[in-house]
């Protein structure tokens, strides 16, 4: 129960993507779920400030937590985009489920997070965005050879990091919350991956 003319901190975060999928190439890493936060000193995602806490007048409220983007997986040599996270929403306020991780020519999803871009011999695929205030945009792939580097899924916290050198981007950091006492870091972006580093 809450006291009268009491307010509620809060941290709503959005399901993560999966990231993408291809056999002869590099794949992004998924973004994460969007972030927003209402916790006094911290930050919600995409670098914005906090939101202004959580007066209840009411007995009841829906609260909606949103699942993982779902795996995907590759057949006959037929890769894939990986899959949105879905929304999670409480008191009125939503955030955005993350961005699938791309793959080949194929550009990654938008989301809280932007999935991170892939590439193979065949073409090059574009990374995704972030939504304001709550998430960043993927990291960007490496042309490299006939797989290529893959590029990391945004996080909360910070961009995907692009593929460098033979090495896959990481995702982009999460945000440090101390919600539950312990400060500790939520919704960072997946790695990106290849079959073979170029």
């Amino acid at each position: 129960s809450v006291a009268a003319g009491a307010t509620l901190e809060y941290v709503i975060i959005a399901g993560g993507a999966s990231g993408g999928g291809d056999d002869l190439g590099a794949c992004g890493g998924g973004g994460a779920g969007g972030y927003k936060s209402s916790v006094s000193g911290e930050n919600s995602g995409g670098g914005a400030s906090a939101l202004s806490a959580f007066a209840p007048d009411a007995t009841d409220y829906t609260i909606t937590v949103g699942a993982g983007g779902a795996a995907g997986q590759v057949t006959n040599t037929a890769g894939f985009v990986g899959n949105n996270g879905t929304a999670s929403s409480a008191f009125s306020i939503s955030t955005t489920g993350g961005g699938g991780g791309g793959r080949a020519a194929s550009t990654a999803l938008d989301g809280g997070s932007g999935g991170g871009s892939g590439c193979n011999g065949l073409g090059n695929g574009d990374f995704g965005e972030g939504t304001t205030g709550e998430g960043f945009d993927g990291g960007a792939l490496r042309n490299a050879g006939s797989r290529g580097i893959a590029g990391g899924g945004g996080g909360a916290g910070g961009l995907g990091v692009s593929g460098a050198g033979t090495t896959n981007g990481a995702g982009g950091v999460g945000v440090a919350s101390s919600i539950n006492g312990a400060s500790v870091a939520r919704a960072g972006g997946g790695g990106g991956a290849s079959t073979e580093n170029a």
